[in-house]
């Protein structure tokens, strides 16, 4: 079955997560990651529930709320002539311990430099929203083509 795998992915990263300060992935798990700008996403949020994506933006929104207590729901933004005010962002959600991280981004939404996160995509059924579980930003390939995520 196709989504098995990442299934698997999915309890895997939601297991490791909040006690791990990086993320492993096998190449083999690596290769099936999907890469998505802002406004490709933020369109079709419901088809990727459950995906490990790249999310490439380029700055994030200043607003940030302490939703649970070891979360925080943030969002990152891009230019898009189509979008509301000239622009389209997604949701995220950033653990409390990767909360500095996020915030050292650039708020600066005049800023052209592209910039990529990564995460699991989620849909929190009580309020009905979509988001991102951000996981991190930079990635360390190893000699076997496995990666590591961290921030």
């Amino acid at each position: 079955m196709k989504t098995f795998p990442l299934l698997v992915l999915a309890v895997l990263f939601a297991a490791a997560h909040p006690a791990s300060a990086q993320i492993k992935f096998t190449a083999k798990d690596w290769a099936k990651l999907q890469t998505y700008d802002v406004r490709t996403l933020s369109k079709g949020f419901e088809k990727h529930v459950g995906e490990i994506v790249a999310v490439k933006f380029n700055f994030r929104g200043k607003d940030i709320h302490h939703m649970k207590p070891n979360w925080y729901e943030g969002s990152l933004w891009q230019p898009d002539p189509n979008g509301k005010k000239g622009f389209s962002d997604v949701r995220i959600n950033v653990a409390k311990k990767d909360l500095e991280a996020f915030k050292a981004i650039t708020t600066n939404s005049t800023s052209t430099e592209e910039m990529t996160l990564y995460g699991k995509v989620s849909h929190d059924l009580n309020p009905n929203y979509y988001f991102v579980n951000i996981i991190g930003g930079k990635t360390a390939t190893d000699s076997s083509g496995n990666v590591t995520v961290t921030w």
